[in-house]
C-alpha cells in the first residue's frame, strides 16, 4: 500500500486517509495509486462501505502542480495526467460499494471532482471548496465545471470557475453538493457513522440502486469528461499555462499575455 494513503478498517468500513501533509495532500501519481489500492483492498476484504478523507486543514489541494507535465510534454501531455483522475472518478462512481467523502478544511481543484464523485459528502461547517484553475492558466478539470454549472447555474458557477471565488460548505450544502454539515473536528466520526449505516444495509439492492442512479446522471458526466480531456489538453499547451505554472512555483502573481 502506498504511504501517501493510510488505510484502516472500522468494522465493515474501510477508511482511506490522504497522507501528504507537507504538500496539503496534493494528488500526485503515488497518491492516486494509493487510492486505487485502497478501493482494491475494500473489495478484496469484503468491506461494505468506504470513507475517503484528508487532513484537518486540507482535504486536498488538488492536482500536484509540481508533477504536472508542461506544454513541452506535447499536446496531450496534460491529458495523460488527467486520465488517471478520470479513471479514479469512474472507479468511485462505478463501484458497488457506497463511498462517503469526509471533508475538513479545503478541497481544491481536482480534489473537488473526486469528492463529488463520491455517493455522500460530509463536510465541516467551515470547509471550503475552490477551483482556482484560471489563476494558474489552466482549465477546470475533474468534472468541476459539470457539477458546478448544473447545481449553481451559469453565472454563479462562473464566479467560482473563472474568478476562483471559494464555495463555502454551507452554500454547497444548500445546493445539494454536500449531504451533511457537521461541526469542525467531527467530520470523520460522522462519515464513519454514515458509512456504517450504509454498510449495514442490503448490499445487493443498494448496489443496484446506485447503478440506477449512475445511469440517471453519470452517462452524461462521462461524455463531458471526454470533451474536458480535449479542452484541458488545448489550454495546457499554451503560454498562459506555462506562465501560470511558473508563477505558482515562484509564489508570485501571474502575468498573462
Amino acid at each position: 500500500m502506498s504511504d501517501e494513503v493510510i488505510v484502516t478498517h472500522s468494522g465493515h468500513v474501510l477508511l482511506a486517509r490522504l497522507n501528504r501533509p507537507t504538500m496539503r495532500n496534493a494528488l500526485d501519481d503515488a497518491t492516486l495509486t494509493g487510492l486505487f489500492e485502497a478501493l482494491d483492498e475494500a473489495e478484496a476484504t469484503g468491506a461494505r462501505a468506504v470513507v475517503l478523507t484528508g487532513g484537518d486543514a486540507y482535504f486536498s489541494s488538488g492536482g500536484d502542480v509540481r508533477s504536472m507535465p508542461g506544454p513541452d510534454a506535447g499536446l496531450f501531455g496534460p491529458a495523460r495526467r488527467l486520465d488517471r483522475i478520470h479513471a479514479l472518478i469512474a472507479r468511485l462512481i462505478g463501484s458497488d460499494l457506497p463511498v462517503v467523502a469526509a471533508v475538513e478544511g479545503y478541497a481544491v481543484g481536482a480534489a473537488l471532482g473526486v469528492v463529488l464523485a463520491c455517493d455522500l459528502v460530509v463536510a465541516a461547517e467551515d470547509a471550503r471548496f475552490m477551483v482556482p484553475f484560471a489563476a494558474r492558466g489552466l482549465t477546470a478539470d475533474a468534472g468541476a465545471a459539470w457539477h458546478l454549472t448544473r447545481r449553481l447555474g451559469h453565472q454563479r458557477a462562473a464566479a467560482h470557475l473563472l474568478l476562483g471565488e471559494p464555495l463555502p460548505a454551507t452554500e454547497a450544502h444548500r445546493v445539494g453538493l454536500v449531504t451533511r454539515l457537521v461541526p469542525a473536528g467531527t467530520v470523520t466520526e460522522a462519515a464513519l457513522e454514515l458509512a456504517d449505516r450504509l454498510g449495514s444495509g442490503p448490499r445487493e439492492s443498494n448496489a443496484v440502486t446506485k447503478s440506477l442512479m449512475v445511469r440517471a446522471t453519470a452517462d452524461e458526466l462521462r461524455s463531458f469528461l471526454d470533451v474536458e480531456r480535449l479542452g484541458v489538453s488545448l489550454a495546457g499547451h499554451g503560454e498562459d499555462s506555462r506562465e501560470g505554472r511558473l508563477a505558482f512555483m515562484e509564489k508570485r502573481k501571474p502575468n498573462f499575455q
